[in-house]
């Protein structure tokens, strides 16, 4: 069955996450863009927080502004972590670097693939560039998210036959695979039949924008319609996301 990810930027937000049943917590700061990376004592309060309940993801930021030294403050219980390749279409060793990030991440930190949908946007490489790269920095699952929020949801640039695409790469892969991208309740119905493991949600969560708090009756309303997906038949199970300590190679 489908779970819910919601991105939170404090611990008072990972409480309200917490208390509504959702799967996973995700940890960013949404004024500093898409994936924008929280401070390393956010990530902290927040995992802390979450204690070993559920698993902790965060976004780190874009990968070519992305410092190794910084891995050494990430806290311990991250369990998952992720960088946007924004840029590195123009960079054409952007897998060496994208290795290098990965395996700068403490061991107990399994790195996310992100696809851009928007990717001409994001000048970032395309889906199927970086699905073929994912199994080389040891991915341990595969996440599709919008660069830029002004641009439309995720169906604005994909049809659900590319998320099809995506959700059986991830499959093949034993990956769990996460649909993201300015997701309403409205745009989240359609893709439930697909079966993906998780969708991930910030703006939907808030009472008023995605730089706003999250808003506990909306996440619940959220974990209900998510849900639902055990209504829909699947010809295969999805992977879920784990506690597990070891990286994915």
């Amino acid at each position: 069955m489908t779970g819910l990810l919601v991105s939170v930027r404090s611990a008072s937000e990972a409480r309200i996450a917490l208390a509504a049943g959702v799967d996973v917590i995700d940890v960013k700061e949404p004024n500093r863009g898409s994936l924008g990376a929280a401070s390393t004592e956010t990530i902290a309060e927040i995992v802390q927080v979450v204690g070993a309940r559920l698993p902790v993801s965060a976004a780190l930021g874009e990968l070519l502004d992305w410092l190794p030294a910084n891995a050494a403050q990430l806290p311990a219980g991250l369990t998952y972590a992720k960088f946007g390749l924004a840029g590195c279409a123009k960079e054409a060793n952007w897998p060496d670097l994208w290795r290098a990030a990965a395996g700068s991440l403490p061991a107990s930190v399994r790195p996310v693939a992100v696809v851009y949908a928007d990717h001409l946007a994001a000048c970032s490489p395309t889906a199927e560039a970086i699905v073929a790269a994912a199994e080389s920095i040891g991915a341990a699952a595969v996440l599709v998210d919008t660069f830029d929020k002004r641009g439309g949801n995720l169906l604005s640039h994909w049809t659900i036959d590319q998320a099809r695409w995506l959700i059986d790469q991830a499959q093949s892969r034993k990956w769990p695979s996460v649909l993201a991208g300015s997701l309403t309740a409205d745009a989240i119905a359609p893709l439930l039949p697909l079966a993906p493991s998780l969708i991930a949600v910030r703006g939907a969560a808030c009472a008023h924008h995605r730089t706003g708090e999250i808003d506990a009756a909306r996440v619940g309303q959220l974990v209900r319609l998510v849900n639902s997906s055990g209504l829909f038949r699947s010809t295969a199970r999805p992977a879920h996301f784990s506690h597990g300590p070891e990286k994915i190679s």
